[in-house]
């Protein structure tokens, strides 16, 4: 009997907010620098009216911290608690799993190594320290036209659909929007959500990664919607 034909799924997710329980991003600049010139930058950058490079190089410019604290504060970041066990059902199952963020990579890595994930890719602003203060480099910036993210997560998306991947997106905020107006299937929650509802995206609400580890499991393993024509799915 041939084996049936499953489509490659990749499964893109957020980190802020959505792998991590915090916006950690958000709430490192919150603590490490002037809250005022902070909340200026993010309102501005929420109306449009400066790029999410522009608001992340205002609010490094505005920080100072020592690598000691810093390392103190991630600490007691933590993750998802069904994201482990999400990555674990996925690549039991041939899924690919990336993390995609316009956050910071130096939080991202720590936190992963941390809970067991130093496997896992990810793609990210990258975070250089001088003394206390803190400087933003963009190696994924304006990588299709757009300068609208630092990381353009929709260019990491087009990566993986040229090699005919089947593209799950999972996200909750405004960075967000452009990956989930490209992916073959969205989960959303917050401004993500938000979003999807008022612009005709399709999406799936969720709240943590339990939810979303269901789901996949009704959708593909179970109901076999990737399955080749013609062809049952393969219940792993």
């Amino acid at each position: 009997m041939n084996e049936p034909r499953v489509k490659k799924v990749a499964i893109l997710c957020d980190f802020d907010g959505t792998v991590a329980r915090d916006d950690v991003g958000n709430l490192l600049f919150r603590t490490f620098a002037d809250p005022k010139g902070c909340c200026e930058a993010v309102d501005e950058w929420k109306q449009g009216l400066i790029t999410s490079r522009d608001c992340l190089e205002r609010e490094a410019s505005l920080a100072r911290v020592s690598r000691e604290t810093l390392n103190g504060f991630i600490l007691q970041r933590k993750l998802d608690p069904y994201f482990k066990d999400f990555v674990d059902f996925a690549h039991r199952r041939g899924m690919e799993v990336v993390i995609v963020s316009d956050g910071l990579d130096y939080y991202i890595e720590k936190m992963l190594v941390r809970t067991g994930l130093a496997h896992l890719d990810f793609f990210a602003n990258a975070l250089h320290m001088t003394d206390h203060s803190l400087h933003v480099h963009f190696p994924y910036f304006d990588m299709l036209d757009c300068r609208s993210c630092g990381n353009c997560k929709t260019y990491h998306m087009e990566k993986y659909k040229t090699q005919g991947y089947y593209v799950v997106y999972i996200g909750n905020g405004l960075s967000d929007r452009c990956p989930s107006k490209y992916a073959d299937l969205v989960f959303a929650k917050g401004d993500l959500l938000d979003y999807c509802r008022e612009n005709g995206v399709e999406t799936t609400e969720f709240r943590n990664f339990r939810d979303v580890e269901r789901e996949i499991l009704s959708r593909f393993v179970l109901n076999g919607e990737l399955a080749g024509d013609g062809e049952d799915p393969e219940i792993v």
